[in-house]
């Protein structure tokens, strides 16, 4: 499901979180959040593919709590190469230096950073380091998860 809606355009993907819209409106770090920050795409990428996954994903959960999307709080500004497949180390080293905060808002002291894959959460720790710089606190919502191998 999740290669359809981030490769393939099947936006609906976003639709199930309308079947959890209840239980989303009670988790407690959501009513603490002042907006939602999508992991971004660098422009390049974003050209190519035409949407953000994230994004799609930060809109539906705004519509369901609320709370805001920060539509350019967090930029990509290093083209890095795909995620897929890299080690965890990789994933961290393709990251470093890509993300840089643009337009905050006054007055934000809780995001919840909007991705589609946790996978070894070298993204979301990369973004929230850098907010948490800003005196950001950052929680995170994905719509999915890769299994840990050991």
């Amino acid at each position: 499901m999740i290669e359809l809606f981030k490769f393939y355009g099947v936006f609906g993907m976003a639709d199930v979180l309308d079947f959890f819209a209840e239980t989303l409106k009670k988790i407690d770090f959501f009513e603490l959040a002042d907006c939602f920050v999508p992991v971004p795409m660098h422009i390049k990428a974003l050209r190519k593919r035409g949407y953000n996954q994230a994004l799609l994903i930060a809109k539906k959960l705004s519509k369901i709590t609320k709370i805001p999307v920060c539509f350019d709080c967090v930029v990509k500004v290093k083209q890095t190469k795909s995620q897929v497949g890299l080690t965890y180390g990789e994933r961290k080293k393709n990251l470093k230096g890509a993300f840089k905060v643009f337009k905050l808002k006054s007055g934000v002291k809780r995001v919840v950073i909007v991705d589609d894959v946790f996978t070894t959460g070298s993204t979301i720790n990369e973004i929230a380091s850098l907010l948490k710089k800003h005196s950001i606190e950052s929680y995170f919502f994905t719509l999915a998860s890769t299994p840990q191998i050991e």
